[in-house]
Formats: structure tokens, C-alpha cells, sequence
């Protein structure tokens, strides 16, 4: 009994320190990452009650076939018009069908606070109602007046 269980010692003991060595850095990665994602969540959610907008018209013109929705940004968020979704009557209607302008620029896909976007789209038949959503989720919705 002497050195055998000393070096049976000294083994388990090399080995606790390379497990060690090991599991310190990936638990502090995990750490560091959870932490990141919590403050993201944080500013997501700050954003988003900063966020709001609000229904200014929703037009539809029967002799053109064309669909006008005005939404203003009420809240205190710049809002990404890249980021903005229609749907009409229930149905998701593709940005890139939607004409959008800011404040008549057809340029910019920067929505101000105060500022009004424009949203134009030909539809077959007149629409009941829309609903515009933003890129965090704030929506409004309204019925269509036929003109």
C-alpha cells in the first residue's frame, strides 16, 4: 500500500483537474451567451413598446382596382418598411406588390415617428379589411372603404 494508492491518487486527481480545465470554459460560453440573449430580449421588448401605429385610411378605388393603405407611426420606434406586412381580408399580400412610400419617397425604407406610409396594391375584387404589422409585431387593423 504505498505507492500504487499514491499514484492512483495523483491519476484521479490529474484527471479531475483536466475535466476541470475543460468544463470551466464551456460553462462560462453558455453563461455569457445566456446573458446576451437575455439583453436582447430586453432591447426586443423596449422597442416594442415604443412601438405604435395606427390606421389613418384603407381606400379601395373600384375604378382603377386599386387598393390605398395609410398607416402613421405613432410610437417613438424608426420602423424598417422592409419589415412591414399587409394582409388583405386574412391573405398575406407580398411586399413586393405593395408600392410603399413614406411620406410619397418611394426611396427611403426609413418610417419616422409622425411619418405616414402609403401602401398601394391592385386587388381584383374590393377587400373588407387589412391588417398592417410591423417587424415587431405591433399590428392594426381596419375595414376598407369602397370610393
Amino acid at each position: 500500500m504505498g505507492f500504487s494508492v499514491s499514484g492512483a491518487v495523483a491519476v484521479v486527481f490529474v484527471g479531475l483537474l483536466v475535466s476541470a480545465a475543460t468544463l470551466y470554459p464551456a460553462v462560462d460560453r453558455a453563461s455569457e451567451r445566456r446573458a446576451d440573449a437575455v439583453d436582447a430580449r430586453n432591447e426586443r421588448a423596449l422597442e416594442r413598446q415604443n412601438t405604435a401605429i395606427s390606421l389613418v385610411n384603407a381606400t379601395y378605388n373600384t375604378s382603377q382596382g386599386t387598393l390605398t393603405v395609410t398607416v402613421e407611426n405613432t410610437g417613438a420606434s424608426t420602423l424598417d418598411v422592409r419589415a412591414v406586412d399587409l394582409l388583405v381580408d386574412g391573405t398575406y399580400a407580398t411586399p413586393e406588390a405593395a408600392n410603399a412610400t413614406v411620406e410619397r419617397n418611394s426611396a427611403t425604407d426609413i418610417w419616422s415617428p409622425g411619418e405616414t406610409l402609403t401602401l398601394a396594391r391592385n386587388e381584383p375584387d374590393a377587400p373588407g379589411r387589412v391588417l398592417v404589422a410591423t417587424g415587431l409585431g405591433v399590428a392594426v387593423t381596419g375595414t376598407v372603404e369602397v370610393v
